[in-house]
């Protein structure tokens, strides 16, 4: 449609659940490749990389709750499958793909892609 106000920025039920259990999108989250493990390697500051995602993926940059909320997801301590914690370089590459995944998801990012 030549009519951008007869776009709609609801998903179908077969694109929502793709997008949330699809296991191409997670094993590209979780790729050795993929801009989560990139991300977590990246010596910048957390607060530099999450504005540079958000430009990317919002063509904007986070509002302070949105940093805030981010940043303490990063810094959460993480278990692994074995109960035990993980290092802080897999904890925060985890930390980093639940953020991905997270914005691939949202409402704000389906209507910008």
């Amino acid at each position: 449609s030549a009519c951008e106000c007869e776009r709609t920025q609801e998903a179908s039920l077969a694109q929502a659940l793709h997008l949330l259990n699809a296991k191409d999108i997670q094993d590209k989250l979780a790729s050795d490749s993929g801009a989560a493990a990139k991300l977590a390697a990246d010596p910048r500051p957390d607060e530099e990389k999450l504005r540079q995602l958000y430009s990317i993926a919002y063509s904007r940059v986070p509002d302070a709750h949105e940093l805030e909320l981010a940043k303490a997801h990063l810094d959460k301590p993480r278990k692994g499958a074995d109960g035990m914690p993980l290092d802080a370089v897999k904890s925060k590459r985890m930390g980093y793909e639940d953020i991905l995944w997270a914005i691939l998801n949202t409402k704000e990012f389906l209507f910008n892609h």
